[in-house]
């Protein structure tokens, strides 16, 4: 509050310099001039000191201790395997289909457990996208004024969504896990800049860290200075991927059909006015990022945290500008999307669930976090039962003929050996 009440002076101080300063310009008038050159150089000079005493600040942070390398599980020991991408947030790869059926009913069970604690449940359905926050204040769209503001009606399928953004002790799972060094999980394109990905002391990382770890006291904190690059890396590793632009938006506005013609959409996960008391904005109060639990007055209907707010949240597509994806404009380079505003967002309008901004997908910002998503159809959400009939016929055939019986056996064991192991997933 302190540093926010010396920049308003400071800008003060500059305004009336600058005034000065033009008057004597214009009146020939040598104490105009002189009073307002001072007040410039001052403001300068005490504007060069906080960038200096930030700087100082930032390069006196502590890390938090490493935690331990994993020590790898004994082979053949499969509950601890299970237990240790439990652990890292891995659950999402013990749901492939042919992985869950190689589980036992309880690990099972405990899997199940973790995702329906990690992730919300966004049902399918239609989603508008588009400039239709003005069509939105009362929070009702009727097809006119889709069309009238150019929107875009989207199918969404049935998919998962992480409640919270993914945090730096989650983070650091990846980093520890040895992932800047797994090329299988990066985009092509990026291969020869990972190695440029490092954090503060030049060690793999984000880029705000220190010594490959975060610092002290903020395991809670949304995980910042990640490129687009990076937050796909660490989905691919935990199994998942980042949601697409629509599916953002949907779990963020809850769209409900009304009829044919009419539906109802949330400007805000809480509703459809602005409300700074449920997000972590410009003037809400702490002035930096919260941990990522904080405001739950804010949270969504399908119970997602601070999808408005606290950080920006990097999606799987393009940045489109109107109808138009950027790639089809004149740009440097081609940009991705980010959603949801952060803790320095002062406009209210880039903080609602259908503005999208766009970023520079190697850029590293210190206010641009994410968080994953993985479809319904991905997922084996329940065990593949045994066909009793099935088991009855090849019992009796096995009672009749002995060489069948051995056939069989040879069918099963081929079979069992096209279902990966919970090894071979966690590799």
């Amino acid at each position: 509050m302190d540093r926010i009440k010396s920049g308003v002076v400071l800008t003060l101080i500059l305004l009336l310099s600058l005034v000065c300063f033009c008057c004597g310009w214009v009146l020939a008038e040598v104490e105009y001039l002189a009073a307002g050159g001072i007040g410039i150089c001052y403001v300068l000079l005490r504007a060069v000191q906080r960038i200096r005493a930030s700087r100082k600040e930032v390069a006196q942070l502590p890390s938090a201790q490493p935690a331990p390398a994993r020590r790898p599980p004994e082979p053949g020991d499969t509950d601890a395997l299970v237990d240790q991408m439990l652990a890292q947030g891995r659950f999402a790869l013990l749901l492939r289909a042919q992985v869950a059926d190689s589980l036992d009913e309880s690990q099972f069970e405990r899997v199940l457990e973790a995702l329906a604690e990690a992730m919300a449940l966004v049902p399918d359905g239609e989603v508008v996208l588009g400039q239709i926050d003005e069509a939105l204040d009362d929070g009702k769209l009727e097809e006119e004024e889709i069309v009238a503001a150019k929107g875009r009606v989207v199918r969404v399928g049935p998919f998962f969504l992480d409640r919270y953004p993914v945090t730096n002790e989650q983070f650091y799972e990846f980093v520890a896990a040895g992932g800047y060094e797994q090329m299988s999980l990066w985009e092509k394109p990026i291969w020869p800049a990972v190695l440029d990905l490092v954090d503060r002391s030049g060690m793999p990382g984000p880029r705000w860290w220190r010594d490959g770890c975060f610092e002290g006291g903020r395991e809670n904190h949304p995980v910042v200075g990640v490129s687009w690059y990076e937050a796909g890396a660490y989905a691919r590793w935990i199994g998942k991927r980042l949601p697409s632009d629509p599916e953002w938006v949907k779990a963020g506005s809850w769209p409900v059909p009304l009829s044919a013609t009419s539906r109802l959409q949330r400007k805000y996960p809480w509703g459809d006015t602005m409300d700074r008391g449920r997000a972590n904005l410009w003037g809400a109060g702490p002035d930096e990022i919260v941990p990522v639990d904080a405001f739950a007055e804010g949270v969504s209907v399908g119970g997602v945290y601070q999808l408005i707010g606290n950080v920006w949240e990097w999606t799987g597509g393009s940045f489109r500008y109107g109808n138009h994806p950027v790639s089809e404009l004149v740009l440097p380079t081609p940009m991705k999307g980010i959603r949801g505003g952060a803790f320095d967002s002062y406009f209210e309008n880039q903080a609602t669930c259908q503005f999208q901004s766009g970023e520079n997908p190697l850029g590293r910002r210190h206010n641009i976090g994410f968080r994953c998503a993985v479809g319904v159809c991905d997922l084996a959400l329940a065990r593949s039962a045994p066909d009793q009939a099935e088991e009855a016929d090849q019992a009796e055939e096995a009672g009749q003929a002995e060489e069948a019986g051995h056939e069989q056996s040879s069918n099963r064991q081929s079979s069992d050996e096209q279902i990966p192991t919970v090894e071979e997933a966690h590799a």
